[in-house]
């Protein structure tokens, strides 16, 4: 290569980097100008109106910092009721309640199939996109909204403001960006008038001190590693391999051996090894840290620790969620609650978990006895990421869940990871302007599925990839419009107290369409319940249900929670329904038609202890001359079940269509369950096998879903 093309390359590969070098500093200089740009837009106001604009950038401020409150309790959600929950069964759910009144928070991971799938199962996550170029129903979006629709209000509470009258002359129009700040910009178009002046003012613009890049950033990246890497389980296999052994006061071992006297082994109840390890799990989860982040501290072996470096290999290893980036102003940490009710099985015969024995009476008799338990697990587990300088130090709190899943005491796997914060440096869409509305001319009447009449004010939006373009609201329950082009969109059109409607529309031709969208009101019915009580005549007598003696009122001690969660067809909205009934009582619950996902669960809770008594168990043991005989008590301790500790008493799962007709007048819904009447049999007949019946409830079922089927009453 001669010298002279040698000098041309180097000229171009200087120009190239300088070139380079100078958008990258023109992109951050715009970032950082944006503030001082905004303002700069802010039109100069006589002196007696601008306390007034002030006064609305107040009102914006202080919605906007609610919203934003609201999306940091909410996992990302101003509104958490588009959550599916199950407030009963945190692990069938796709959000957690705090407490059986709320809130809600959204999982970011979780299992989407039902607790009982072993293969093939599905994951998902209701993470919902920071920003509007990730795209629809972002937090962007929703906080756009939310101070749209509540700053009409806001102004006119100090609409009186003294010697001034404010007009609002049309409907805010409101921007937000959720990025190293937040910044609020609004068009909305007031008339102040003060004494003799007037003024048209319609450009506002607020930025607020919260870093929710970092904090989305923060809980995606830990996500991710739980998908990846199994944390959860990871610190849940820990706890048990910790805490385990072969002594009844212990967790049961994944494998050990037992070797000694002739002896039937030890055995354990499943339902007390689930609240055992409930109570480990709140305990050792907020041990879980993430390195690099602001309340990150090494764990130290505490005085008298048997073994102190292996004390802290575990809860510096095991227990560490490891990031290639640091977080210097950010808090996390992690938390579970026993009222969480997690999922457990194992691998036992009913409720009594016990060895695998083998003796032998040749010449020295012993046992030979083999424990193998297999954990199933599922429980929610809390992350809450905090920045305690944000909001000019008032702090703020990023709240969401992962769902922990252990199967045959192995994490499930998953190969999906969630996206992080993309650039900003997108073009926005042009979408939703009106000027491309540009399709034949769209005549939709909305009718409400109960009266059958027209619908008034149900907004109208049009759904195309990623764009969700509002485009009005239906007069006399109708709407006439125009709509941008699309093949394959989705007219949607909402109402509040009815669930929302969304249908498949192409706009792509210009010849116009008439159509009636039909909007289900959410109606509100009475519910009540009768028991199916299956029971036994004797101590050793078999469990049997009569279908004689028919539906039973329930005793008063009962409390049955019915959940109903809808099975969405395509287009439909999720939609999900609790009730709490005690006794004979009759509730109120919210149904819209369709079909239906329904749980009953049924707890019974005595004022007067209900006891299940030790039983005497005796195993003859062969020697040379003659034979022995070895007596142990089973349960060594009563079992006991009352108010606070309540026995599981029925529970029942089916699916139900409820159509708009067989709701249409409909006054109450009479549910059934089959229930363990362990209440009627006698103390000294109750043993700890009874308790095993409660798995097979179920199967009573087949017999006829004529017995179980809701009564709807009218």
């Amino acid at each position: 290569m001669k010298k002279g093309q040698l000098t041309v390359f180097i000229i171009i590969g200087l120009v190239l980097i300088f070139i380079i070098g100078t958008v990258l500093y023109m992109t951050g200089r715009e970032e950082s100008t944006e503030l001082a740009l905004g303002r700069a837009r802010l039109q100069e106001l006589p002196e007696k109106i601008a306390p007034v604009r002030d006064n609305v950038h107040s009102c914006i401020r202080q919605i906007a910092t609610d919203g934003l409150k609201r999306l940091g309790g909410g996992g990302g959600y101003i509104n958490t009721s588009v959550l599916s929950t199950n407030p009963v069964l945190p692990t069938e759910g796709e959000g957690v309640w705090f407490t059986q009144a709320g809130p809600v928070a959204p999982y970011w991971w979780y299992m989407k199939d039902k607790n009982s799938c072993t293969t093939n199962c599905r994951f998902d996550s209701k993470r919902l996109p920071l920003t509007k170029t990730q795209g629809a129903r972002s937090m962007e979006s929703q906080l756009e909204a939310f101070i749209a629709g509540e700053l009409d209000s806001c102004v006119t509470s100090f609409a009186q403001f003294p010697g001034c009258s404010i007009q609002i002359v049309g409907e805010p129009k409101v921007e937000a960006s959720l990025q190293e700040q937040v910044v609020i910009t609004a068009n909305y178009p007031l008339r102040i008038t003060c004494e003799d002046q007037s003024v048209d003012v319609d450009e506002y613009f607020v930025n607020i001190d919260l870093n929710l890049k970092d904090v989305y950033e923060l809980a995606t990246n830990i996500t991710n590693l739980q998908i990846e890497h199994g944390i959860l389980e990871q610190a849940t296999d820990t706890i048990i391999e910790t805490y385990s052994g072969v002594d009844s006061d212990r967790l049961p071992p994944v494998r050990a051996l037992d070797f000694g006297p002739p002896s039937p082994g030890t055995f354990w109840l499943k339902f007390e090894v689930k609240n055992r390890l409930s109570r480990l799990l709140a305990s050792h989860i907020p041990l879980i840290q993430v390195l690099g982040v602001r309340n990150y501290e090494f764990v130290s072996a505490p005085a008298g620790v048997r073994d102190s470096e292996l004390f802290e290999l575990v809860y510096n290893r095991q227990f560490l969620i490891p990031l290639n980036k640091s977080y210097p102003r950010l808090e996390a940490r992690f938390a579970y609650l026993p009222n969480w009710e997690p999922y457990f099985d194992l691998n036992c015969a009913g409720q009594l978990c016990q060895a695998d024995s083998g003796t032998s009476f040749f010449l020295i008799p012993f046992s030979l006895n083999r424990y193998e338990f297999a954990y199933d697990v599922s429980y929610p587990v809390l992350v809450e990421i905090k920045d305690p300088d944000a909001l000019s130090g008032q702090g703020y709190s990023f709240r969401f869940f992962l769902e922990e899943n252990l199967r045959n005491s192995e994490r499930f796997t998953s190969t999906t990871q969630l996206s992080s914060v993309p650039s900003m440096n997108i073009t926005p869409s042009i979408f939703c302007d009106p000027a491309q509305r540009s399709s034949g001319e769209m005549q939709v009447f909305v009718k409400d599925g109960e009266t059958l009449r027209g619908v008034d004010d149900a907004s109208v939006s049009f759904i195309c990839g990623d764009d969700n373009c509002n485009l009005g609201k239906s007069r006399n329950g109708t709407f006439l419009s125009r709509f941008p082009r699309c093949v394959g969109g989705t007219i949607r059109v909402t109402k509040p107290g009815y669930v929302s409607h969304s249908s498949l529309l192409d706009t792509f031709i210009e010849r116009g369409r008439n159509m009636t969208l039909t909007l289900e009101p959410i109606r509100t019915v009475k519910v009540s319940v009768k028991d199916l009580a299956i029971s036994k005549e004797s101590k050793h007598a078999p469990w049997k249900f009569e279908e004689a003696s028919g539906a039973l009122r329930p005793p008063a001690v009962q409390e049955t929670i019915i959940m109903m969660q809808r099975i969405i067809q395509p287009y439909e909205e999720q939609y999900s329904t609790v009730a709490s009934v005690k006794g004979a009582q009759v509730v109120d619950m919210d149904i819209i038609p369709g079909k239906y996902s329904i749980s009953i669960i049924s707890l019974l809770k005595p004022d007067e202890d209900l006891i299940f008594p030790p039983d005497r168990r005796c195993i003859k043991i062969k020697k040379i001359l003659g034979s022995d005989e070895k007596c142990q008590m089973v349960p060594e301790d009563p079992i006991i079940f009352n108010a606070t500790k309540p026995f599981p008493y029925g529970q029942l799962e089916f699916e139900k269509t409820f159509n708009s007709d067989e709701l249409r007048g409909a006054k109450e819904i009479e549910f059934r369950l089959f229930t363990l009447a362990i209440d009627k049999v006698k103390e000294e007949d109750r043993i700890v096998e009874d308790l095993s019946e409660l798995s097979k409830l179920e199967l009573y079922k087949e017999s006829s879903e004529v017995l179980y089927w809701p009564v709807v009453k009218r």
